[in-house]
């Protein structure tokens, strides 16, 4: 008896867990986005250059805490056109809207429904990070 009260506890767990490593949303999916979309001006290691952020040192420059809600905003905001970071203007990436939504969850219990290619980049970013210098 027992049992199938948390039967349906755990079936959602399950579910959650295959969510949250789904292969469209991930580090891996990010990696090949970025390279098709940030590459050319961030370079290949993502540090960036005289003009463009070194995307490494996110978390470092907000205090050695990666702020994952305001990536998205920013990502989802390059895609739909808001296109300029300290006086640089980004290019429009309305590609990464395409596709499926998935729901992240956000610190603080929130959540927010966004394109799973904006899902994926914030991952591969979040996944790259390093201390300051």
């Amino acid at each position: 008896m027992e049992q199938r009260r948390f039967a349906p506890t755990l079936a959602l767990l399950a579910a959650l867990s295959v969510t949250a490593c789904s292969p469209w949303t991930g580090p891996q999916a990010g990696r090949s986005l970025y390279a098709q979309n940030c590459v050319a001006c961030h370079g290949t290691d993502a540090r960036g250059g005289a003009q463009m952020p070194d995307l490494t040192l996110i978390a470092a420059r907000a205090g050695g805490v990666y702020p994952q809600a305001r990536v998205l905003d920013k990502l989802d905001g390059y895609a739909r056109g808001q296109t300029v970071y300290d006086g640089v203007e980004m290019p429009n990436f309305g590609d990464l809207l395409t596709g499926r939504l998935d729901r992240v969850d956000l610190p603080g219990g929130r959540s927010r429904l966004l394109p799973e290619k904006i899902i994926a980049l914030e991952a591969y970013l979040r996944n790259i990070q390093r201390p300051a210098p």
